[in-house]
């Protein structure tokens, strides 16, 4: 029997076994009904794939260039240093995690970062291509021969490719500078969520660096905190220092995109596509906030940059940087883990549809889960101690799990199917009609603009018309899949938070349908290619414009971001800081808000601030005003007001008003010393 009949077979089996599973939850766990119906799934694709391999083997297409196990011993033999740097890279990784869970909480972990980040460049090294190798590097340095191969090399590069280096770059500065312009006020609101980031990240970097492999608030990746409190050591402990990282991230993420699009379609749908992204006003905006959601759009486009190029070239390098790629996304938001799964996705559709291909790839797919394992392992380690926390992010917001399915149909009394084709609705019209109804964003258009909206929609036609393509069936997969887990099957969509993976894919579609236009009517037009993509360029910049125009000039100055609490906190947290005489602050805002929400706890952090309960909540501070002291009222208890001057005569009093509607945020009144 060969290879590919034994694979074949196996997955038969594991098929039969998925298939048990998923109907023991359809009979035994009715309430899992979608997790019988995946692992259903899965069992069918299982067998299709088993079917398929042991047909071939049949018709003797199976033969190959040996199987994988040969060619890996093959490998180990001749290149046994490589060997040994991979196997190293994986020890000193596991070491790293593996220390950092026997170290005690509040010990310094800077020599344990230091280990995995050698363990995972030792990897990455083991499969660079040989050139670079730290022997033959070594050998040309001493010599002075690697400084000429480097310089001549670059000037090769630069020639070949110059004009596309120097204009990705200005884009990418461009995008930058939209990004980072008055990061400071805006958005005008320092959200709850992003001032607690804040402190999560000072306290990363406090005196000696915290566990990077561990977790801390709602169960996130301690590394996604360190890199934004590594932003404040940089940029200064400011707002516009914290959201530093996120303009960065996202400005990178828009050059990765071009990378890709230029990957997967052309230079023209790569520059589209860029620019598109550039200014879409949903992934700006979180470009600008002080959490680690943009990240997503990074990793995604990283990811399957290198994961496309390494299917091109078949260069093991590109398999191990596109694995390292996807493992870093597990230290980020929870969708960044969704990269790995549209990877997989992909990849099993390419192994469906193209003959030999696991006998082409596998031993290049066996480097990608490695180098994926090498970068994730110490979070990996973390999560075997405690596997609760793995799932509890995507159990407060499953749809399932949290038991809001359930619920939902208990309250309404509608059927699931209805409720599901009411997520999927929901979804689908996201970026044309439903509007996000959280305080994430909350703006007042869909997720994409009228232009964009139609070029988005004639792109996801042509791909979908295109499908057996693997540009198209990447676009569909990912798209889809995003869509699926990040919002159909979760709480109140669609909530904008959840999907920044998307926005990558949101620009391609939306490039790909200028483009496939262009296109179109060129074919009309006949031999007048300068009026076809100038068009084109008008629409380009017509989105640039719209987009940029909605941001800041029409939804920046409603400062509905963060809710009204985020408003509130953030004006009375400047008006501390300029004031900044030492006053104790009693804060009559429980059970609204409280002195510890994260806007406060950051923009104030100076600050020494008492929570005040409500009168039968809780035992009432004393008030020393010996030395001064600040009253500040919730608007909601502004008839406390009238009690504490009648206790404190002769303070004064402030009515503090939103600049967007008007309303009252607060009150004060201040007695002095």
């Amino acid at each position: 029997m060969n290879g590919k009949k034994g694979a074949g077979g196996a997955l038969l089996i594991v098929g039969l076994v998925l298939a048990a599973a998923g109907q023991s939850y359809l009979t035994y766990r009715p309430q899992y009904v979608w997790d019988g119906v995946l692992l259903w799934g899965a069992a069918v694709l299982s067998w299709g794939l088993g079917l398929r391999w042991i047909r071939q083997s049949e018709r003797g297409r199976g033969a190959g260039r040996g199987r994988i196990g040969q060619r890996w011993l093959s490998w180990l033999r001749q290149r046994w240093v490589r060997a040994l740097m991979a196997g190293g890279g994986l020890g000193l990784s596991v070491l790293s995690g593996w220390g950092a869970h026997r170290r005690p909480p509040d010990a310094g972990f800077a020599d344990l970062l230091a280990l995995w980040a050698l363990g995972v460049t030792s990897f990455l090294l083991a499969f660079a291509p040989s050139r670079w190798t730290p022997a033959e590097l070594w050998r040309l340095a001493r010599g002075g021969e690697l400084r000429r191969r480097l310089s001549g090399r670059l000037r090769e590069q630069i020639s070949e490719v110059g004009g596309t280096v120097v204009g990705l770059t200005a884009l990418v500065l461009l995008a930058l500078v939209v990004r980072a312009v008055g990061l400071e006020h805006i958005p005008a609101n320092l959200g709850g969520d992003e001032g607690t980031w804040a402190m999560e990240g000072l306290a990363m970097v406090d005196e000696r660096l915290a566990n990077p492999f561990g977790t801390r608030w709602f169960a996130f990746p301690s590394m996604s905190f360190l890199v934004w409190g590594l932003s404040m050591r940089v940029f200064g402990e400011t707002v516009a220092g914290v959201r530093a990282a996120s303009a960065i991230i996202g400005a990178l993420s828009v050059g990765t995109t071009f990378l890709l699009a230029r990957e997967i379609w052309n230079r023209r749908v790569a520059w589209f596509a860029g620019v598109a992204l550039a200014a879409g006003h949903y992934h700006l905006h979180y470009s600008r906030l002080a959490v680690n959601n943009i990240a997503d759009s990074l990793v995604v486009t990283g990811g399957l940059t290198f994961l496309v190029r390494g299917l091109r070239s078949r260069r093991f390098s590109s398999f191990a940087l596109a694995g390292a790629v996807m493992g870093a996304g597990w230290y980020g938001y929870f969708g960044a883990r969704l990269v790995g799964v549209i990877a997989a996705l992909y990849l099993l559709w390419r192994m469906a549809t193209e003959h030999r291909f696991l006998a082409r790839y596998g031993d290049r797919l066996v480097v990608l889960v490695g180098a994926g394992l090498v970068v994730a392992a110490p979070l990996l380690i973390t999560y075997a101690a405690h596997p609760g926390v793995l799932t509890e992010g995507v159990n407060r917001v499953s749809i399932v799990s949290s038991g809001w399915l359930a619920r939902e149909q208990v309250v309404t009394g509608r059927s699931t199917a209805g409720l599901l084709l009411e997520q999927l609705w929901k979804s689908v019209s996201a970026f044309h009609h439903t509007l996000d109804p959280t305080f994430w964003y909350r703006p007042t258009i869909p997720l994409l603009g009228v232009v964009s909206g139609i070029l988005f929609v004639f792109g996801l036609v042509w791909c979908t018309a295109h499908w057996r393509w693997s540009s198209s069936s990447l676009l569909l997969i990912w798209f889809w899949s995003a869509l699926f887990t990040g919002w159909v099957m979760t709480e109140n969509p669609p909530s904008s938070q959840r999907l920044v993976i998307v926005t990558p894919a949101l620009a391609l579609l939306v490039a790909v349908g200028l483009e496939r236009i262009g296109v179109l009517v060129g074919g009309f037009l006949g031999d007048h290619p300068d009026v076809m993509w100038g068009t084109a360029g008008v629409t380009l910049l017509t989105i640039v414009g719209l987009n940029l125009g909605y941001y800041f000039l029409v939804y920046t100055p409603t400062r509905v971001y963060g809710n009204p609490t985020a408003e509130m906190t953030t004006v009375l947290a400047r008006q501390l800081r300029r004031e900044d005489d030492d006053k104790v602050v009693y804060f009559h805002g429980p059970p609204f808000v409280y002195w510890d929400f994260g806007t406060l706890r950051f923009l104030a952090r100076d600050e020494v601030g008492i929570d005040v309960p409500l009168p039968g909540d809780g035992e009432l501070p004393e008030p020393d005003v010996s030395g001064g002291a600040r009253f500040v009222f919730h608007p909601a208890r502004l008839d406390e007001l009238k009690r504490v001057r009648s206790r404190y005569p002769g303070g004064t009093e402030q009515y503090v008003h939103s600049s967007a509607d008007g309303e009252l945020l607060y009150a004060t009144y201040e007695v002095s010393r």
